[in-house]
């Protein structure tokens, strides 16, 4: 009897997991489709204007966040696009890392992080 019972608990123990494996898997892909579409109204818009800018020419609120920033503020800026679209402004910073990696960090013009 005790072995049914623990048998039993068992199986709904696994039934829940599966349950939540699933459904942590449906919210992990809604907000990664949700990041895409966004980005995708940022970049992708044939309303948009991108210009290649000067990191100097950033304003100022996206160089105090970057200043702030423990991860970023040391590394070297090597492109600043900027992206205009309808009354919105964008500021696509691309930062060299150690490694000779880019890491690019997509601010609003608020300097509010859209996409790292």
């Amino acid at each position: 009897m005790k072995l049914q019972l623990i048998f039993q608990k068992g199986a709904l123990l696994a039934m829940v997991l599966v349950i939540l494996a699933l459904l942590s898997g449906l919210l992990k892909r809604s907000t990664s489709v949700h990041n895409q579409k966004a980005l995708a109204n940022v970049y992708l818009s044939n309303k948009a204007d991108t210009l290649t800018i000067a990191a100097d020419e950033l304003p100022v609120s996206v160089k105090n966040v970057i200043k702030t920033d423990s991860l970023i503020n040391d590394l070297k800026i090597t492109a600043v696009r900027k992206i205009s679209r309808k009354n919105d402004n964008y500021y696509d910073v691309w930062f060299l890392d150690s490694d000779n990696f880019n890491i690019m960090v997509l601010y609003n013009k608020d300097g509010v992080i859209i996409n790292q």
